[in-house]
């Protein structure tokens, strides 16, 4: 069945002090999730699993990302995490903060 992105949300996520890059990409993941709200699925009576979630999800180091501790953020639907080459490593008073990025895309089922 053909299907059509219908939301995109994005952010950023931090992680301070450990150079951890799950930990950025899942702060990033879990900002842009508090930035969405999606009341199509009870306007339009469409099942929430039938939505596919594409997660992007950027960071110096993507090798070094958990995809399924990622994946296990987003609570419907069925779930792929890309992670990318991007982010920052940036230096903060002898230590690194890595900034991530996201991008979260919703797809939905269009009928014809």
């Amino acid at each position: 069945m053909p299907e059509q992105r219908l939301i995109i949300e994005m952010a950023q996520g931090v992680d301070l002090h450990g150079r951890d890059d799950t930990k950025a990409a899942r702060r990033a993941v879990e900002q842009a999730l508090q930035g969405a709200s999606l009341p199509i699925f009870g306007t339009l009576g469409v099942d929430r699993e039938t939505m596919r979630v594409v997660v992007h999800v950027a960071v110096p180091r993507p090798e070094a990302v958990d995809v399924d501790v990622i994946a296990g953020l987003l609570p419907y639907g069925s779930v792929e995490v890309v992670a990318e080459q991007g982010g920052l490593d940036v230096p903060v008073a002898g230590d690194v903060a890595v900034m991530a990025v996201a991008a979260i895309e919703v797809f939905l089922p269009v009928r014809g």
